[in-house]
């Protein structure tokens, strides 16, 4: 029996900079979900970096490219947000599971 990936998965896998499961398998188990949370931290960490550089240079007049900056203000928007709605949804259902009758 085969087991195919769901569709539309890869897409957001290749976006997040994750390994596939047959991946992180043929290397010997990888970290798992520790070094995925990790990994996914650090890239929302470096998009607030890449804002708030390109924040301070248009302060200080170094470039004028307001369109620019604006675009990564809101990319590192959007991951934060992304990133905090993951969260909350790792935490209500660890919430579940905790709550659960055995």
């Amino acid at each position: 029996m085969s087991i195919g990936a769901i569709a539309g998965i890869s897409g957001v896998s290749a976006q997040l900079g994750t390994q596939s499961a047959t991946n992180m398998a043929q290397a010997g188990g990888g970290g798992g979900f520790a070094a995925h949370l990790d990994a996914a931290v650090g890239k929302v960490d470096g998009a607030q970096h890449t804002a708030d550089t390109a924040l301070a240079e248009l302060a200080s007049g170094e470039t004028v490219d307001l369109h620019g900056t604006m675009m990564k203000l809101q990319q590192a928007d959007i991951s934060m947000r992304t990133m905090v709605s993951v969260r909350d949804k790792v935490v209500e259902a660890y919430q579940t599971i905790i709550n659960m009758t055995i």
